[in-house]
C-alpha cells in the first residue's frame, strides 16, 4: 500500500512541476499567450509593498508587476510603490482590503494581529522546507488555505516567492547550547518564535531590520534573527555579530506574495485574472531559484570573512521541536483558523511522510518528530 502511494506522489509531482515549468516557458518566451488580449480593457492598479525600493523583496514584487503587463501586451499594468510611498508596513492589509488601492505585496505574517492563522501562512518553525511549502501550496490545497483567511478580510492572495531556511542567530558571542542563550536579547520576528523562545529563558525583541546593525553594535541586543545569508550580509550584521548560529530552525522557510482587493479582483475580465495567476506562479519559480544561489554565495562570502559558525546538540534541537509543539497546541486551543492552516499543514508532513523516508539522504527536509496532541490529523 505503502509503494502505491509513493508512486502517486510521485507521479503528481512530477506532473505538477512539469505543467508548472510549461507554462513559465510560455509566458517567458511567448508575453500574452496566457490568455489572448486583443480585445482586452486598458486596466491601471496600485501595488503597496511592504519591502523598501531597492530591497530583494521589493524586486519580488515588482517582477510580479512587469510580468502582468508584459503578458497582457501592456494592456494590465499594476505600478509598485516601496514601503511608505502610499501607507507604512502595518497598513497595507487595511488599505488593500478597504480597497483603497487594488493591491499589497506582503509577507502574512505581519498580520497576526487580525488572526493567528496567517502565522503559518508566512512561516513555520523546525517544519516545511521551500519545497514543502511549494508542494503543499501546489498540490495539497496549501492555496485555498491563503484565500480562505485573506478572503475573511475581503481579499484574494497569490503566492510570489517561496524561501529557503533563513540564516539562523548572529550573536555576539559564541552560542554553543541552549544555555547559552539564558538572559539574551534577541531580535525575533514572528509569533510562534517569541513564545518558544521564552520558554529557554531569552527575551525576544521587535526591533525594525534597518535598525539593527545599530542595535547590535550598541550592545541592545545581544543577537538577532534577520534573513537569509545574502540579506544578512546586505545588512552587514557580520561585522557586528562574528557568531553564526545555524541551522535557522526558527524559520525553516517563508512564503511572500500579492493580496488582492477582491472586489477589484472579480471585476477583471478572466484573461486577466489568468494573467495574475501565471505571473505570480513565475515569479515563484524564478526567486526560488535566485534566493537560494544568493544565499549560497553569501554564505562563501562570510566563512572567508571569518564567521564562526556554532550548532546545537541534537537534545538541545528535540527541546526546541517540544517546545515548539507545545506553543502549537495552544495556537491551536486559542484560535480555530490556526488549527485550520496548521492541521492542513501537518496533514501534509504525514502524508508525505513514507515518500519522504524512502528517499533517505537524497531527499529533502524531515520527518517530525512531534505532533499537537489536540490536533486530530488525515493521515
Amino acid at each position: 500500500m505503502k509503494q502505491k502511494w509513493i508512486i502517486a506522489v510521485v507521479v503528481v509531482l512530477a506532473v505538477a512541476l512539469g505543467w508548472s515549468l510549461m507554462r513559465s516557458n510560455e509566458t517567458t518566451t511567448q508575453p500574452g499567450t496566457a490568455a489572448s488580449t486583443a480585445d482586452a480593457p486598458e486596466i491601471n492598479w496600485r501595488l503597496a509593498s511592504v519591502w523598501a525600493d531597492g530591497t530583494f523583496l521589493y524586486d519580488v514584487d515588482k517582477r510580479f508587476c512587469d510580468l502582468v503587463s508584459e503578458m497582457s501586451d501592456g494592456k494590465f499594468n499594476i505600478k509598485p510603490f516601496g514601503v511608505g510611498a502610499l501607507a507604512p508596513a502595518n497598513q497595507v492589509f487595511d488599505i488593500v482590503s478597504n480597497g483603497t488601492v487594488e493591491a499589497g505585496g506582503d509577507w502574512p505574517s505581519y498580520w497576526t494581529g487580525k488572526s493567528t492563522g496567517f502565522d503559518p501562512l508566512a512561516t513555520v518553525m523546525y517544519q516545511f522546507t521551500g519545497w514543502d511549502y511549494y508542494l503543499w501550496i501546489y498540490t495539497m490545497n496549501g492555496l485555498d488555505a491563503y484565500n480562505k483567511m485573506f478572503g475573511k478580510f475581503g481579499m484574494v492572495y497569490f503566492p510570489t516567492a517561496i524561501t529557503q531556511m533563513e540564516s539562523g542567530i548572529r550573536s555576539k558571542k559564541p552560542i554553543n547550547k541552549l544555555e547559552d542563550m539564558k538572559g539574551m536579547k534577541i531580535r525575533f520576528a514572528g509569533k510562534i518564535q517569541g513564545m518558544v523562545i521564552q520558554k529557554f529563558g531569552v527575551t525576544p525583541v521587535t526591533i525594525a531590520a534597518n535598525e539593527l546593525y545599530e542595535a547590535l553594535q550598541r550592545g541592545v541586543i545581544d543577537a538577532a534573527e534577520y534573513s537569509g545569508p545574502h540579506n544578512d550580509d546586505v545588512m552587514k550584521i557580520q561585522e557586528v555579530a562574528k557568531y553564526w548560529l545555524a541551522p535557522g530552525w526558527h524559520q525553516t522557510a517563508s512564503v511572500y506574495g500579492v493580496l488582492i482587493n477582491q472586489k477589484a479582483y472579480d471585476a477583471l475580465p478572466d484573461k486577466y485574472k489568468t494573467i495574475i495567476d501565471h505571473a505570480a506562479r513565475l515569479t515563484g519559480h524564478e526567486y526560488m531559484a535566485k534566493y537560494a544561489h544568493n544565499d549560497a554565495v553569501a554564505t562563501q562570502k562570510m566563512m572567508k570573512e571569518g564567521i564562526t559558525i556554532t550548532h546545537l546538540p541534537q537534545a538541545d534541537m528535540d527541546k526546541i521541536e517540544v517546545a515548539i509543539n507545545e506553543a502549537m497546541e495552544q495556537l491551536i486551543a486559542e484560535n480555530p483558523d490556526y488549527e485550520e492552516v496548521i492541521k492542513s499543514q501537518l496533514d501534509y508532513m504525514k502524508f508525505m511522510e513514507p515518500y519522504r523516508t524512502a528517499l533517505g539522504e537524497f531527499g529533502f527536509g524531515k520527518n517530525k518528530k512531534f505532533f499537537p496532541k489536540n490536533l486530530k490529523l488525515d493521515y
